[in-house]
């Protein structure tokens, strides 16, 4: 395809999506910046700001390697990046909640990072990348540059995951891939409760538990017609015979980085299994993230 072709098509689908998102959201302010990248900072991870359904067009002076933009996505939350000779295009399907990392290879053989965020009030619709280097990378440096850059995308990489918060946080998304209404290989019981509370209709569906955790599923519709809800974390109690205990929650992922006005999602709360008095109950809160509403199930019983 034409570069031209994939630039167009890109921009059409951020133009789209955008005009979409913009009932849901504060406008933000659209910038074409330059970003200066000289000795000192070329080891560090300078920000460019996206936001969800909008194209950010970032250009360099020097033609980009073919295939050289890699960019850090383990969720599935951008497009692919289009390339073009000097130019690559980011276009993210939802605000990040989470930052990204986009490495760049230069045909020159140098190698820039940068570090992809959403901010409420600004984004980026094209980033000038300008070079001021007085003292080129030698190859040895370059090779520790790429090292670095690989060590960066690996601690973003959840697959490596290895302890028990990030072991819980993989079997949550497991869950999240279960159809509720599809028989499951593993027991699970019917978890009791919901409620209605700062337009979020919030139903407690399932309760599972397996391998030393409890998994708790909640079904989450956003009904505010006007705001996005972003979901940050879990806090969970144990209640019984008048007394309660705060538990540790391990892992708290929702189904979906935002969640639009009108949708609905999934949101699975993990942590550890302890003993179970007669009577018991929880109660599980349910925080946004950078805002204040906050849901509050009580009395959920399985």
């Amino acid at each position: 395809m034409h570069p031209r072709t994939c630039l167009l098509l890109a921009v059409f689908v951020a133009s789209g999506a955008q005009a979409a998102d913009d009932h849901h959201q504060a406008r933000r302010e659209m910038r074409h910046r330059k970003l200066l990248i000289d000795d000192q900072g070329l080891g560090s991870l300078p920000e460019i700001h996206v936001a969800g359904g909008s194209a950010t067009l970032v250009t360099f002076e020097v033609p980009v390697k073919d295939g050289g933009a890699l960019l850090a996505d383990v969720k599935g939350l951008f497009y692919p990046p289009t390339q073009t000779e000097k130019t690559v295009i980011l276009v993210p399907k939802a605000d990040l909640v989470e930052p990204s990392v986009l490495s760049v290879w230069l045909s020159d053989g140098l190698v820039l990072s940068f570090k992809l965020v959403s901010v409420p009030k600004e984004s980026d619709v094209q980033v000038d990348v300008i070079l001021a280097l007085k003292n080129r990378p030698t190859a040895e440096s370059l090779q520790a540059l790429r090292a670095m850059i690989d060590e960066l995308r690996g601690e973003l990489d959840e697959c490596r995951a290895d302890s028990a918060s990030a072991g819980a946080s993989k079997l949550a998304a497991l869950l999240l891939g279960q159809s509720l209404d599809d028989p499951q290989a593993f027991d699970r019981r019917v978890l009791r409760g919901g409620d209605k509370q700062s337009r979020l209709l919030v139903e407690a569906r399932y309760i599972y538990r397996l391998v030393g955790l409890t998994y708790m599923v909640f079904s989450v519709e956003n009904r505010d017609p006007q705001r996005v809800w972003v979901f940050d974390r879990a806090e969970v109690k144990l209640a019984a015979g008048g007394d309660s205990q705060d538990l540790k929650v391990v892992a708290a992922v929702a189904e979906l980085a935002s969640l639009p006005p009108g949708i609905a999602e999934r949101i699975v709360v993990a942590f550890k299994n302890v003993p179970q008095p007669p009577g018991h109950s929880y109660t599980v809160a349910l925080l946004e993230k950078d805002g204040g509403r906050r849901v509050v199930l009580e009395g959920l019983t399985p």
